[in-house]
């Protein structure tokens, strides 16, 4: 075993066990016992594909800092998405985990640097020279520097970082999400609402419709199996008009909870009973270069990973090596108990000498902590080659389901103008008696009823809008976006 000892009363030497070396010698024979480990850097070579497959032709390509769902020009909407972005507790716990990985960040810059400690209390936590027992009163100072010539520190600054980064990673992923769902939900909503009002229309025209049965009953018009037959349909519209109401609730209180609140908002309760109409004509949702596969989220937090699994690396290979440090302490002893014979003075004890610690046996422990490391590191690599294939694919599975959405819209959009046509004629028709009231409330019922599937159309492509927009999020524009628009919260975690 090697060890160090300090003579007190002769400060200008330091003994080994068996002969005298002076301090610069020493270091030097520690020195050429060690040699230091190193955090690996491993290349990821994958890229993104050189274009998208399914990217209509006529898209250009333009970088914009403009949030995408305002180009929808819905002030709901938009109301409604900076609110949950303020309100969201999900959100606003991702902001507060980043606030911690911080703070640990700082916490590991700092641990690298010399320590000095209070000590007060007797000799037996400092066991030096002839301090072997209780005798004496310490007071004063201490002080410790582990050597930073391994890659331990390394490590544990990739590691801290890497903590941060999936922080932020996850706080853009949050933010993003929440964004997405709302708009998803919302469309959810106003399809609702619109197939409600459709409904409540449907059991009016029934009711009217009944009400022409009953009295053509009576003159004998029509047999009792055609009112039942009447009558059933008109319990059929009331049993989808609750259905239909029990999903409107439902969207309000998705919605509810994705904003923070405890109750709607007045507006989301009264839409109107104007037709809803989705603004398409600036939606230019795949206007950024391929590259930004590379700036997702679950991309970067992927990288991320991989440094601290690198940094895992650096630590448990450090572990190998001794660790070298320089200790010290300015303190005074003054006597408990004085013993028969002792000749200890009261008085100051002062040293500064380096440490050595060499780990020797473990029954190879710490090999296979760095074994085990390493293989998470390229377990890693692996994960992280795998999200960027995902992403690949989610990318193109979004881009090719809005463009199809989008195609359907088009038609659903000249059919909703189609619909206001015959319903028009219908009126005109049984204003000028060539249409009977009983074949006007048919007709009119039909055409609500297929006003259904330009609802479920509509709510279909906002939610393939923000799906295709959630594929291409760029944590760079986001983190440009919310350091110009901060919310509540948020400023601080930004300004770091």
């Amino acid at each position: 075993m090697i060890f160090l000892m300090v003579n007190f009363y002769n400060k200008n030497h330091i003994y080994f066990g068996l002969k005298k070396l002076s301090s610069c010698a020493t270091a030097f024979l520690v020195l050429l016992f060690v040699s230091c480990g190193s955090v690996p850097h491993p290349e990821l070579n994958i890229k993104a594909p050189a274009a998208w497959r399914n990217l209509p032709d006529s898209t250009s390509f333009t970088n914009s800092n403009e949030a995408w769902w305002t180009a929808l020009k819905d002030p709901v909407l938009n109301d409604a998405v900076a609110l949950a972005i303020k309100n969201n507790l999900s959100v606003a716990q991702s902001y507060e985990r980043l606030n911690a990985e911080r703070a640990l960040e700082k916490a590991t810059l700092a641990s690298h640097k010399p320590r000095v400690g209070l000590y007060m209390g007797p000799n037996s936590s400092v066991a030096f020279s002839n301090y072997r027992s209780s005798s004496a009163f310490l007071f004063g100072f201490d002080f410790g520097w582990e050597v930073p010539y391994t890659s331990k520190k390394e490590g544990e600054r990739n590691i801290a970082q890497a903590n941060v980064d999936i922080a932020a990673a996850g706080m853009i992923s949050a933010r993003t999400s929440l964004v997405s769902e709302v708009v998803r939900v919302y469309g959810e909503l106003r399809a609702a609402d619109q197939k409600v009002q459709s409904v409540k229309k449907i059991v009016a025209y029934h009711h009217g419709i009944n009400e022409m049965f009953e009295r053509s009953v009576a003159a004998g018009a029509v047999s009792e199996q055609d009112l039942i037959e009447t009558g059933a349909r008109l319990i059929e519209a009331e049993s989808a008009l609750s259905e239909m109401n029990a999903i409107r609730e439902s969207a309000l209180q998705r919605l509810d909870v994705l904003c923070g609140l405890d109750a709607p908002l007045p507006q989301w309760l009264n839409f109107g009973e104007s037709q809803w109409q989705v603004e398409r004509a600036q939606i230019s949702p795949f206007a950024v270069p391929v590259e930004v596969i590379m700036q997702r989220p679950d991309v970067q937090a992927a990288v991320a990973k991989i440094m601290h699994a690198a940094g895992a690396v650096g630590v448990s290979n450090a572990e190998l090596y001794p660790k070298i440090g320089l200790e010290g302490a300015v303190l005074y002893s003054g006597t408990i108990i004085k013993k028969h014979g002792d000749t200890l003075p009261d008085g100051l004890i002062q040293f500064l000498a380096p440490s050595l610690r060499f780990p020797i046996w473990d029954w190879g422990v710490m090999r296979e902590q760095k074994n085990a490391s390493e293989a998470e590191l390229r377990r890693t690599i692996l994960s992280y080659r795998d999200t960027v294939l995902q992403a690949i694919a989610e990318t193109e599975i979004t881009i090719a389901n809005f463009n199809a959405m989008d195609e359907r819209m088009t038609r659903t959009i000249k059919e909703a103008v189609n619909i206001e046509e015959a319903a028009k004629r219908n009126k005109v028709g049984l204003s000028s008696g060539y249409l009977s009231p009983l074949d006007a409330f048919r007709a009119q019922a039909k055409l609500q009823e297929r006003k259904f599937s330009h609802a479920d159309e509509q709510s279909a492509w906002l939610s393939a809008f923000a799906a295709a927009n959630k594929a291409q999020t760029n944590m760079t524009i986001e983190k440009a976006r919310m350091a110009g628009k901060p919310v509540a919260g948020q400023s601080a975690v930004l300004a770091q």
